[in-house]
């Protein structure tokens, strides 16, 4: 499908229903303090940290009816990467040209799922690393350089954010909560013990890649059970894996679209997980 030019005529903007950072101050105000009493920090420095995008960095939102949340996402986004490229499941409303007059490339799929639309979304990605946003608000695109940067220094090639090392507003608090922190867990539990690893954190789609290593993969899933076929096939082709704590917020605004409800969203993640533990595990690629 063709791509939506980011120069869409401008749209009557929707009031923005999220504002990145509200609630930080109080956290952040005796911290930043303390970093300047030890000398660590300057108040100069304070001053001129203004976001700088990176050229190397293509930020990827998976978006189906999120008209009310994406310009601010990403808007945010392009503060931090060079490019963003939002991949539009079919949606009702308008998604897509909003997206597009914030300043993304918009690329259609037939709405198949999150999972299908990353592997659309490789083809047009033609920077060396990728970073996979949420539309919904619940990630912070402050996180950003802190995803890339094991991958710039050479010591991973794919990096996922950590809600239980940042923390969840999602993930706690009602019957559906509980079910989805006690399945991540066990999802998990499960990987480490298979490959030995120490990750907190198998579920969030928040993470970053390199660009190469993601179109390596052979990825198949069509839905959100693409994070864990990710780290799956990450960990069995031998590439390093890291991960680093990312605060999860609550979504903004519409609704998941993952029903714990349907026996068939239990059947998925249970056969995604058989499949990726019985792969058979390969040694670390030389140009890794």
């Amino acid at each position: 499908m063709p791509a939506v030019p980011a120069s869409a005529p401008d749209l009557i903007p929707l009031a923005d229903p999220i504002r990145f950072g509200e609630g930080d101050a109080a956290f952040a105000h005796p911290r930043i303090s303390r970093l300047i009493r030890q000398g660590v920090l300057t108040v100069e420095q304070l001053l001129n940290a203004e976001p700088v995008p990176d050229p190397a960095v293509t930020a990827v939102i998976p978006a189906r009816n999120e008209a009310e949340t994406i310009a601010v996402v990403v808007r945010e986004c392009l503060h931090y990467a060079g490019r963003v490229l939002v991949v539009e499941g079919g949606s009702s409303d308008e998604t897509a040209a909003r997206a597009a007059a914030a300043g993304a490339q918009v690329v259609h799929d037939p709405g198949l799922g999150k999972g299908a639309a990353l592997r659309l979304a490789v083809s047009h990605i033609q920077t060396p690393i990728c970073v996979f946003v949420d539309a919904d608000g619940s990630h912070d695109p402050i996180d950003i350089p802190l995803l890339i940067e094991p991958i710039k220094a050479g010591r991973a090639d794919h990096v996922t954010g950590s809600r239980l090392l940042g923390g969840s507003d999602e993930l706690h608090g009602g019957g559906d909560e509980f079910l989805r922190l006690a399945g991540s867990a066990f999802i998990t539990y499960a990987i480490n013990l298979r490959h030995g690893t120490r990750l907190s954190d198998s579920q969030n789609g928040f993470r970053a890649i390199r660009t190469e290593v993601f179109r390596e993969l052979d990825l198949r899933s069509r839905h959100t059970t693409i994070e864990m076929e990710m780290i799956l096939a990450t960990l069995c082709a031998g590439y390093r894996l890291a991960e680093v704590p990312t605060h999860e917020r609550p979504r903004a605004a519409g609704f998941s679209k993952i029903s714990l409800a349907r026996p068939g969203t239990w059947f998925s993640y249970g056969w995604c997980l058989f499949a990726g533990l019985c792969r058979r595990r390969k040694g670390r690629p030389q140009n890794a």
